[in-house]
């Protein structure tokens, strides 16, 4: 039994090590580091009850981070009743690189936004709203090679006159 419990302290430790020398080399994200940041901007910023408003989402991954073409880069926005239409985007390739080119799976330099035009309805009310969108990517971490998908829920406002 004294076997046992100094072989689970051991594995414990040897655990515990491992985890420090992963975040001090900077090998990994944290789940609760956000890889990318993302600037929404709405154009008009001032919509009229039945016209169209381009939104437009700036991606810029934080240093060291990759971001994949496969699989796309999505943004879903729901439809709202009484307010706007759904709307999807995607940016990226329908299909993984030969095994041979993995690099040219990421995303080189600056990202093109993803830009989607949303309807608003003709009897929407006026006045600010957010809408909430859905926003998912791959990204992986040039360093250590960790790679995970990400989603994001993005706030997108609506102002209505």
């Amino acid at each position: 039994m004294k076997r046992m419990k100094t072989r689970i302290a051991v594995l414990v430790s040897l655990f515990i090590a491992i985890s420090r020398v992963g975040a001090a080399s900077g090998g990994g994200s944290t789940p609760s580091e956000v890889p990318v940041k993302v600037a929404v901007a709405v154009s008009p910023q001032t919509i009229g009850a039945g016209s169209d408003a381009t939104v437009t989402v700036k991606l810029d991954p934080k240093p060291g981070i990759k971001l994949n073409k496969y699989p796309k880069i999505k943004l879903q926005i729901p439809a709202v009743a009484g307010l706007v239409g759904a709307a999807e985007q995607a940016l990226g390739n329908p299909a993984p690189p030969p095994a041979d080119q993995l690099d040219a799976n990421y995303f080189h330099g600056s990202i093109d936004p993803l830009t989607i035009t949303l309807h608003v309805d003709a009897q929407a009310a006026k006045g600010q709203h957010d809408i909430i969108a859905k926003l998912s990517y791959f990204y992986c971490v040039a360093a250590s090679g960790y790679c995970a998908p990400a989603k994001a829920e993005l706030k997108i406002p609506v102002t209505v006159r």
